[in-house]
């Protein structure tokens, strides 16, 4: 045997295992629907159903339809076999689709729920009407019903006016062409963000949809938001123009203090705990220093703010309190013992220093606080607005010019 016979009985010996391994593949599958239940399907017409058509559950290979018989009242009765330990429920449809360009077709179960019962040996498989094959003549009579329905004379009109604006635009669809294939690049390339936008959109719907009344709440703020913007287009027009000259700015100091900002953002972390500890303080902060603005704005007259400062306010009564640490919430009983006994220029407002009966108020107060700070001075000093200053000022002014005069 020379050697080119010995390279021909190797080859023959690896397709014949090749061939062999895939035979016993599919008489294996053959085998386990040879050992599956048996169930029926009726239908008016089995056009492009028969045996050996492959029956499907969402998709996955559950079956085989073995016999398509009629069945005596003018329809066509399926016979199937499926494979063991398939749990089709038993009210689950079926319908005819298409699996291959080819125009091949199957049998695929699509049940609403995978609740039970399910099918049995002798069971039926529901395939309603509407998703059986239609009939040939049911097609023809339909296209013939929809080519009647054309006018030629506006088929003929769509030509012409396709023609006419088509014409001399060679180079702008070549154009269109061009940027829809770059359009299309950069869609693919940010597919991952896109694909976030839309969870983050269904989010967001989803939200909407829970809501008493979410449209019509939407849309008031998204009317509101845009006649704002409407009301602010000069403004806008100004931002855009201006932007990228500030936004080159910015890079260019960023650019210049790379370290620095690299400094500040790692003392952040030391400082951002800080911040965060002290939540229930920030939260009291920002709603009392609302009031206080609030209050501030009453200073303002005729457009300046009038300010007076006194610089000796008297004495202070205070409790000796404990500091405990800010994470430390546990419960503590109140001294209730504890109040500024009455002095001159050191009256207490509030519930319990209001006069009363026999001094009820103050019937359990047995701990004083302790008072601190200068007495209040007879004529204290009071630091003068700046309107005040300027009037001073004008006043020394004339009267230097009359006593020079």
């Amino acid at each position: 045997m020379n050697r080119h016979v010995a390279a021909q009985a190797i080859l023959f010996a690896i397709i014949s295992v090749v061939a062999i391994a895939f035979g016993v593949r599919y008489i294996a599958e053959d085998a386990d629907v040879s050992r599956g239940f048996r169930v029926v399907a009726h239908m008016e017409d089995a056009r492009g159903l028969g045996p050996g058509v492959r029956v499907t559950y969402r998709g996955v290979d559950v079956g085989v339809i073995q016999e398509a018989v009629l069945d005596g009242d003018g329809g066509v009765e399926l016979r199937l076999r499926i494979v063991d330990g398939t749990r089709i429920p038993a009210d689950a449809p079926a319908r005819v689709v298409t699996s291959t360009a080819l125009g091949d077709r199957r049998l695929d179960v699509r049940p609403d729920s995978d609740a039970g019962p399910y099918l049995k040996d002798g069971g039926t498989l529901l395939v309603r009407p509407e998703d059986q094959p239609a009939k040939l003549e049911h097609l023809i009579a339909d296209i013939e019903t929809s080519l009647l329905a054309l006018n030629p004379e506006s088929l003929a009109t769509i030509g012409d006016s396709n023609s006419e604006a088509l014409e001399g635009n060679g180079e702008r669809l070549g154009a269109i062409i061009e940027d829809t294939a770059r359009l299309t690049t950069v869609l693919a390339d940010q597919a991952p963000t896109l694909r976030g936008l839309v969870d983050d959109g269904l989010v967001a719907v989803r939200a909407l949809a829970e809501r008493d009344r979410p449209i019509s709440g939407a849309s008031t703020v998204a009317r509101d938001v845009t006649g704002q913007l409407a009301r602010r287009e000069d403004t806008l027009v100004y931002l855009l123009d201006q932007s990228p000259d500030a936004m080159l700015r910015a890079q260019h100091l960023l650019d210049a203090n790379r370290e620095n900002a690299a400094g500040l953002l790692a003392n952040t972390l030391v400082v951002t705990p800080v911040f965060r500890d002290r939540g229930p303080a920030w939260e009291a902060g920002l709603t009392q220093g609302e009031r206080g603005l609030r209050g501030l704005a009453g200073t303002v007259r005729d457009g300046r703010a009038d300010f007076q400062l006194v610089a000796t306010q008297g004495p202070v009564c205070v409790y000796p309190y404990e500091v405990r640490d800010i994470h430390d919430e546990s419960w503590r009983e109140p001294n209730l013992r504890m109040y500024c006994p009455p002095a001159e220029d050191l009256e207490q407002r509030g519930s319990r220093a209001a006069p009363r009966p026999n001094d009820e108020g103050l019937a359990n107060a047995t701990e004083p606080g302790t008072r601190i700070g200068p007495d209040m001075a007879e004529d204290p000093a009071i630091v003068p607005t700046g309107k005040e200053i300027a009037a001073y000022w004008a006043t020394m002014m004339e009267g230097l010019r009359n006593d020079g005069s």
